[in-house]
Parts: C-alpha cells; structure tokens; sequence
C-alpha cells in the first residue's frame, strides 16, 4: 500500500468517525458542520462527507468506521475530535462522553 492510498484509507476512516462525534448529540452546529467540510476538502475526502451527511438527513445510521485504520494515528484524530467537539462552543455531555470512549478505543 503506497502513503497516498494510506492516507486516504485514513482520511475516510477519521472522517466517519469524526462525523459520530459531531453527531453524537443528534444535532450538528453550522461550526461543526463547517470544520467537518474544510477538514473533508483538506482531506480530499468531500465525496465522502456529502454521502454521510445524505445518510444522516435520510434518518439512517452512519457508517461505522475501521478502528483499525483509525488507530494507526490515534493522536492525530484525537486532536481533530477535540477541536471538532469545542467548534460550537459547547461540549455537552454525549461529546464528553463520546471523546472519552474514544480515547479508550484508541489506547490513549
């Protein structure tokens, strides 16, 4: 598997899950929302966030992400569900929740 195919294995995989967190309280900010787009572009993963939010607006679950794909840079997606979680401001007790489950399935 080349880095670029890695990456992007990585980058689809972050997004789902980081899609969960922003989700986790059913109910997305526009500043999450609009962190989300600009780290699916960053990412060259937007296909991927339209799809997902499709699937969200149609009522139906997300997708889960590989956690064995996500755990191979755990520090990087901590960092960005952090940041993701305190873009609106208001880190609600799901987010909390969710963030510490988090840091456990990726041993941090």
């Amino acid at each position: 598997m080349t880095d670029a195919s890695s990456d992007a294995e990585f980058y689809a995989e972050a997004l789902k899950l980081l899609l969960q967190v922003a989700w986790a309280n059913d109910h997305m900010d526009t500043k999450e929302r609009e962190l989300l787009v600009k780290l699916a572009a960053a990412w060259k993963v937007a296909p991927l966030l339209e799809s997902l939010l499709d699937t969200i607006a149609q009522g139906k679950p997300l997708p889960q992400p590989n956690l064995a794909i996500v755990r191979t840079r755990p520090d990087k997606l901590l960092l960005a569900a952090q940041v993701l979680v305190a873009a609106d401001g208001e880190v609600d007790e799901e987010e909390n929740r969710l963030l510490a489950e988090l840091r456990s399935l990726l041993g941090r």
